[in-house]
């Protein structure tokens, strides 16, 4: 494993960074998520300026939702917080959005709180 993983990925005097939570609540929809539900992850965040003014010219819109799921034509997203974490102005306006067009979203701060949303939207596998 490289530095710069390692680094993402072990915990900073055992303290939860959003990556690991993203990631362990990513594994728990997987295997909890109904088969037919198309699910991807784009975390936009991290990586520093060059990376970000790359992805902006790509077309990136800031504040779409971390985990994006699709099934029977409606979008639920679901953006993943710590449990301090605040939404940016940007989240809140492409949040507001995507409810408006008829999708959901919701911030989770925990794998339960995750669950639960997939239960609630009925896109939970029994």
């Amino acid at each position: 494993m490289t530095e710069n993983i390692k680094k993402i990925l072990v915990r900073p005097k055992n303290k939860v960074t959003e990556t690991q939570l993203h990631i362990e609540i990513y594994h728990a929809l997987k295997e909890k998520i109904k088969r037919n539900v198309l699910m991807t992850t784009f975390p936009a965040g991290g990586g520093g300026r060059v990376r970000g003014a790359i992805l902006k010219r790509m077309g990136l819109v800031s504040g779409w939702p971390d985990i994006q799921l699709l099934h029977n034509g409606v979008y639920y997203g679901i953006e993943v917080k710590l449990v301090n974490g605040k939404l940016s102005d940007n989240q809140r306006r492409i949040h507001k959005e995507i409810i408006k067009q008829g999708g959901y979203v919701e911030v989770v701060r925990s794998k339960n709180d995750a669950i639960n949303a997939i239960k609630d939207w009925k896109l939970y596998r029994r």
